[in-house]
């Protein structure tokens, strides 16, 4: 079997479940077993596969037909810049994620004084290491219910050569008791009747960081009645946020914040920010 012929053979695969990007898939579950960049495949066209290469590159699709997310099939996804390991333990950061990770960077200016910034619901620890990484200067805190999460966000802060606080415990009570410049959060927020409507793939990501119980503003609203308590004078909190749930986090905060709604890339709300009122 040539490496186009293969390449050829795993798009239709793909095809036939409706895989939504057959030959981007097809191509990089190739190159992990080759270890190869996509870009070399083709340049080696008629190279000829070993049997082993071919019986895993089998197995790899069959996973995908499956509908296992091809980030855990690779274990690794690509997130500001970075490389991190995922598996089914956590949920697999998106690009829209990023934006809380910007807006961050924009917002927190130079400071005298070390920034202490706590990260909520961490999973992998994607918010949390692209922080420490591209603010060394920062403390900052990984909180996590899952202690299968704290591993791979622990592995992820070894593999980009950061230093985070793992702590385990229920969304913010980890850090009670202290005060913080930023909390950032990407919490459970998908309803659970929206959740079942989503595509297979979801379904094979931990539901506990994806379904914030019946209308998704759990964590908000509990955020809304402690963050005073846990923020410094001028504290501030990024929250990623469901498409059109905007105007309702926004109101749960508005007693004692100022609010404002950035978009993703797409055009659609995707973070709230919150300010203590002076």
């Amino acid at each position: 079997m040539k490496i186009l012929e293969a390449l050829k053979w795993g798009e239709l695969e793909l095809i036939k479940v409706e895989i939504e990007n057959p030959r981007w898939d097809s191509d990089l579950l190739l190159g992990h077993v080759l270890g190869r960049r996509r870009e070399e495949l083709y340049l080696d066209r008629d190279g000829v596969l070993s049997a082993t290469a071919w019986k895993a590159y089998q197995d790899l699709v069959a996973r995908r037909t499956d509908r296992e997310p091809l980030q855990y099939i690779l274990n690794n996804q690509e997130f500001m810049g970075l490389s991190f390991y995922v598996d089914n333990r956590v949920l697999i950061p998106r690009a829209d994620s990023e934006i809380i990770i910007e807006k961050l960077l924009e917002l927190n200016g130079p400071s005298k004084n070390e920034v202490k910034i706590a990260d909520l619901c961490t999973g992998s620890g994607a918010l949390a290491v692209a922080i420490a990484h591209y603010r060394p200067d920062a403390y900052v805190v990984g909180t996590d219910l899952s202690s299968a999460a704290l591993e791979v966000a622990r592995y992820n802060a070894l593999l980009n050569h950061v230093q985070v606080d793992w702590r385990q415990g229920d969304f913010f009570e980890p850090i009670c008791g202290e005060e913080w410049d930023w909390l950032v959060t990407n919490p459970p927020y998908i309803p659970e009747e929206e959740y079942r409507k989503l595509a297979p793939e979801i379904f094979e990501e931990p539901q506990m960081a994806l379904v914030g119980a019946e209308n998704g503003l759990i964590f908000y609203r509990r955020l809304a009645e402690e963050a005073a308590s846990l923020l410094k004078r001028d504290g501030k909190i990024l929250m990623e946020i469901g498409w059109n749930q905007g105007q309702q986090v926004e109101e749960l905060f508005r007693k004692s914040f100022k609010t404002r709604i950035f978009k993703d890339y797409g055009g659609r709300d995707r973070v709230v920010y919150a300010e203590l009122s002076s």
